[in-house]
């Protein structure tokens, strides 16, 4: 069975299909719904820096000694973090006590006393499993075996290859927005795609997703739900309109309209996403002895 390829081919192939809008509109409505706004996060770490941390933190877990690395230390994530150009070693230092401190991570049992080895908790695995069964939930309308894969995260085994295969391609250099590179502001930016998410998600349910339409726009409303100030939200909507990507309007500039160039990149970064993680866990599914129902017709799109 031939898992997933991640191809610009591919994420073409996948846009076109009948209901990526709709898995679109529910990945972006999970986005939005488990984002937790944090003055004190947004000052510590980008939102890209911090959503990636705890996906270095499982991967440096479950990768371990055993595949020469160190295993999940705090001097395994400053070096990763560094390598990574995700944020320095202090950052990272103050991050894993703030995770340690609201039990992300623990200090795990150890039998080298040069070594101090951290553990992820199990409120961080669910919190993972949370996230990641959203997406696999959205994908399913066009990826069948996403419904395989969101069962499987109830295995300790589907989970550990998971996360290897993720970060094994992630430290090797793929990215969500190599396809859609005009997205970089709001990726860049604290709350910058969950802003650009709650956006699209202002459309009527029963029209296109993006909406082609305008879109109610309510800054003080967008600045209060996602912690960030009115200035930050509107210095974020003026990059946006000078890229091309959206388009301010209406009697008291209290609208928006996501241009296709906008709507263009939404598709393919979502898209790349979708791969990326379909590809993962079905490698992951397979490594755990299962079968992945629905694989053949995720296959077909890379074929």
């Amino acid at each position: 069975m031939t898992p997933l390829t991640l191809s610009p081919d591919a994420v073409l192939r996948l846009c076109s299909q009948p209901g990526f809008p709709d898995a679109m509109r529910a990945s972006a409505a999970a986005a939005v719904n488990l984002y937790r706004g944090d003055r004190i996060l947004n000052a510590l770490l980008s939102d890209r820096a911090r959503a990636l941390f705890p996906h270095i933190v499982l991967y440096l877990h479950y990768a371990g000694p055993r595949e020469g690395e160190r295993g999940l230390t705090v001097g395994a994530m400053k070096d990763m973090c560094v390598r990574l150009d995700l944020c320095s070693p202090g950052r990272c230092e103050a991050m894993l006590a703030l995770m340690r401190a609201v039990g992300l991570v623990a200090a795990a049992p150890r039998q080298d006393r040069r070594r101090r080895p951290l553990v992820p908790t199990e409120r961080l695995m669910a919190l993972h499993r949370e996230r990641w069964g959203g997406q696999f939930d959205a994908m399913s309308a066009v990826i069948p075996a996403a419904v395989a894969y969101r069962a499987a995260l109830r295995d300790s085994s589907f989970v550990r290859t998971f996360v290897r295969e993720l970060g094994q391609r992630f430290i090797a250099g793929l990215r969500l927005l190599d396809g859609a590179p005009e997205l970089e502001p709001f990726a860049e930016r604290t709350a910058g795609m969950v802003i650009l998410f709650s956006l699209a998600l202002a459309g009527a349910a029963d029209r296109p997703f993006p909406p082609v339409d305008a879109v109610p726009l309510a800054i003080n409303a967008l600045a209060k739900q996602f912690s960030v100030s009115r200035k930050h939200v509107l210095t974020l909507l003026r990059e946006a309109e000078a890229n091309g990507l959206l388009r301010r309007g209406g009697a008291a500039m209290d609208a928006i309209t996501i241009l296709p160039r906008g709507r263009e990149a939404l598709a393919h970064m979502m898209a790349t996403m979708f791969i990326y993680m379909a590809e993962c866990a079905e490698i992951a599914l397979q490594a755990a002895g299962r079968e992945g129902r629905g694989a053949d017709a995720a296959a077909s799109l890379s074929a």
